[in-house]
């Protein structure tokens, strides 16, 4: 049975043998690393289901990797929900406390492999890329040569779903690598954690991408003096940062970014599924009915529950708090669209109050030093 998030038929009678790049994709989905922060993704297929927005093909990483691959197989989104709804944290996580007491710090990782593994087969479809009902990729980083691989890609089709998912998600120092052909892959989220470039080279009309970097509000994370604290702390601002130049690069014209506020939250936190959920679903409404690439979509006599109005949402209005701004400059070093003027005042001058050109990347908000800048209409 086809999945019911596209009208794309089942791979028989129209997707592409093995080896060969799909074509004339109209909708790539992509979804954002995150750690538990993806089960927000569970919300934007929510809000996509019932706004009767098709899309064709999915790109993961890391936790995307995970939800995207039990699209991509056909499971029904209430299977799906249940699924993560009900996920324990001892069925991914377990410690290597045996490798820790006979390898000290020569262990291989913290958890244990085979426990995310085991997990992963019993909740992702049997089989392969060739067994999917749509086109889905999703990527690694090769540790011995930093490339950026995409498993699903014509001559990496031959691993099985679990195994792919297993290496998109394989935290550094948290979860072995995946070993194969003597190289070893992990988290694809260290060097790509909103994988735009992508799907920008599928062609598509429009893609649809989940970034999960966004917080709720600015202000400092719970920051534990931990040497586990400061590794995912420090993961976790590479990310943010990558994700800024993807979308100053790859944003834009023809991207549909909903970004649900969840970077608060930690990424091992299973204790508010539900909650993460929602969120994803409120964010995916406001962007999907406002955007101008999708709200002429929404059968709107058919879509139930909105709470939110269709109305435009072009520009992002900048505001800069003048009491707070020292003029250090930083608001204009990260703009790359000349939304503030720095370097001859203090404070410094918001040059485009309603910012047409703003790729949502929240650069300007998350490094101003003194958090003098707020951003709006998002």
């Amino acid at each position: 049975m086809a999945s019911r998030f596209t009208s794309v038929p089942p791979r028989s009678e129209g997707l592409p043998a093995p080896g060969i790049f799909p074509q004339n994709i109209h909708t790539v989905l992509v979804l954002g690393g995150g750690g538990m922060r993806g089960m927000a993704h569970v919300g934007v297929l929510r809000a996509l289901e019932r706004l009767r927005i098709p899309f064709d093909a999915v790109v993961g990483t890391s936790i995307g990797s995970l939800i995207g691959a039990m699209v991509a197989g056909g499971k029904d989104l209430d299977e799906i929900e249940e699924i993560v709804c009900n996920l324990r944290k001892e069925d991914y996580i377990r410690l290597n406390t045996i490798k820790f007491l006979f390898k000290g710090i020569r262990t291989p990782s913290m958890y244990q492999g085979d426990t995310f593994r085991e997990s992963l087969t019993r909740i992702l479809p049997e089989g392969g890329f060739a067994d999917l009902q749509m086109p889905f990729w999703c990527n690694s980083v090769c540790l011995e040569t930093g490339a950026n691989l995409f498993w699903g890609a014509p001559g990496f089709q031959d691993v099985s779903l679990v195994d792919a998912v297993y290496a998109s998600c394989a935290l550094p120092g948290v979860f072995e690598p995946f070993e194969r052909g003597g190289k070893h892959y992990m988290d694809g989220g260290i060097v790509d954690p909103l994988p735009l470039r992508w799907a920008r080279m599928l062609a598509p009309q429009r893609i649809i991408a989940v970034d999960l970097s966004i917080k709720g509000n600015f202000s400092a994370p719970k920051y534990k003096k931990r040497a586990i604290g400061s590794l995912f702390r420090s993961f976790e601002i590479t990310q943010e940062v990558i994700v800024e130049q993807m979308l100053h690069m790859h944003g834009g014209e023809g991207v549909v970014l909903i970004q649900p506020k969840v970077g608060h939250l930690h990424r091992f936190d299973f204790a508010e599924v539900p909650d993460v959920i929602d969120a994803g679903e409120q964010a995916a409404e406001r962007v999907l009915t406002s955007h101008p690439l999708t709200r002429d979509d929404i059968w709107l006599q058919g879509a139930e529950g909105l709470s939110c109005p269709v109305e435009p949402r072009d520009y992002v209005s900048l505001h800069l708090d003048p009491s707070a701004c020292v003029g250090c400059g930083v608001c204009q070093m990260v703009c790359e669209t000349e939304g503030f003027g720095a370097l001859q005042a203090i404070p410094a001058t918001v040059l485009k109050p309603h910012n047409y050109e703003c790729t949502r990347d929240h650069a300007c908000a998350r490094n101003c030093p003194t958090s003098a800048i707020r951003l709006g209409n998002l």
